[in-house]
């Protein structure tokens, strides 16, 4: 299965870059004015300067709202792990860096060159934007660890804990005796088995709230809406209309939906 980063590629998240980057940005400035950015050719005067300052910002603004839109619109194509993320932030200071020399040029009538204006506009937002990249990241990791470990717990007996959408303990059961997990709108359903006899819980809370924490348990997900117990699989088998079922092992035989972009990890797992 693909090392998914998941938590970087949330809608929620991408706004929470959208706001903080370019107000980091413009707090920073405003308040230190650093690298003597006063004397500058954008700083003749303290109404220019504060002119510019927040024209750049606005730079800042318009360059992450697309780099964020493009990987919220592709989340489920690319793989969000830690290089693409931070190649992802590099290439946004540098995208930013481009328009803002291309912005000084402009706005210093050539006095400055664009090439030149370039390397300064690249060193100073790099020593300056790095603070809030980092700062989301290792908050957001810690996020996620903390989310993992509040949804679904291992223990060393190998039982699992299931908290619903409140964060209250709901549910305790052996990941071994899991056979599926399925997702129906604002509930999951826990499919085990309990001295031979299938039964189901009923959770109030999302797959999607708990489908990383999942993959601590040796559960893989299959298909949008399950995630299933490699343990549990007899065979995967195509019906006419070439769809894809995976055949567990319980008294009912039960059959649950692969979905092709699946497949490949399902398989893997059985070899």
């Amino acid at each position: 299965m693909k090392n998914q980063f998941k938590i970087f590629s949330k809608f929620g998240i991408q706004m929470l870059y959208i706001i903080i980057i370019p107000f980091f940005f413009l707090a920073f400035v405003v308040i230190y004015e650093p690298f003597g950015i006063l004397q500058s050719p954008i700083a003749t005067t303290r109404t220019f300067y504060q002119f510019n300052i927040a024209m750049i910002m606005c730079i800042i603004l318009l360059v992450i709202i697309t780099s964020r839109v493009l990987v919220h619109s592709f989340r489920n194509k690319i793989n969000v792990d830690k290089s693409f993320y931070r190649l992802l932030m590099v290439a946004e200071i540098v995208t930013i860096s481009l328009f803002t020399a291309l912005y000084v040029t402009l706005i210093t009538k050539g006095q400055v060159t664009y090439f030149s204006a370039l390397l300064y506009s690249t060193l100073y937002l790099f020593s300056i934007l790095i603070y809030p990249y980092l700062l989301l990241e290792l908050a957001l990791l810690l996020k996620d660890a903390n989310e993992a470990k509040n949804y679904t717990e291992i223990d060393e007996g190998e039982r699992m804990r299931f908290y619903d959408d409140r964060k209250a303990l709901k549910f305790v059961v052996s990941a071994s005796s899991i056979l599926y997990i399925e997702a129906q709108e604002n509930y999951v359903l826990i499919h085990y088995l309990d001295g031979g006899q299938i039964k189901t819980y009923q959770l109030r809370t999302t797959m999607k709230k708990i489908d990383e924490s999942l993959s601590f348990s040796g559960l893989i997900r299959c298909h949008r809406s399950y995630f299933v117990n490699p343990n549990r699989i007899n065979a995967l088998r195509k019906d006419k209309d070439n769809m894809i079922f995976a055949e567990l092992n319980d008294k009912a035989n039960t059959s649950i939906p692969i979905s092709k972009k699946y497949y490949e990890d399902v398989s893997a797992k059985l070899q």
